[in-house]
């Protein structure tokens, strides 16, 4: 029970909006669970250095919760980055489940 992901991002004046996608490529459904109302979280680097997370300052429902992968059914999560800094980037993404790990890196150039 596999989850791969991949990320992509869109520019525009005065935003990005990172997609990431979600993907069970094995053979049986599976369930991953969640702490919280967050199913997603992206943070953007600079080198390094971590210049914007797509969490940080939010607040989430405090529910338990869980979602339900089907083999070769992507889902698909947005987030908004906005005013964004200039500059080329390396994002990541993941899911922020508990007890299944999918994380998708992509470049970004503002």
């Amino acid at each position: 029970m596999t989850l791969e992901g991949s990320l992509d991002a869109a520019t525009d004046d005065d935003s990005v909006t990172f997609t990431l996608t979600v993907e069970n490529t094995g053979s049986e459904p599976t369930t991953a669970q969640f702490s919280d109302g967050c199913r997603v979280d992206v943070a953007v680097y600079d080198g390094e250095t971590e210049i914007w997370r797509y969490t940080d300052g939010m607040m989430f429902m405090q529910v338990l919760g869980q979602e339900r992968f089907e083999p070769g059914d992507p889902r698909t999560f947005e987030v908004t980055w906005d005013d964004p800094t200039a500059g080329t980037f390396t994002a990541v993404g993941e899911l922020t489940a508990t007890d299944r790990s999918c994380e998708a890196r992509t470049d970004v150039s503002i």
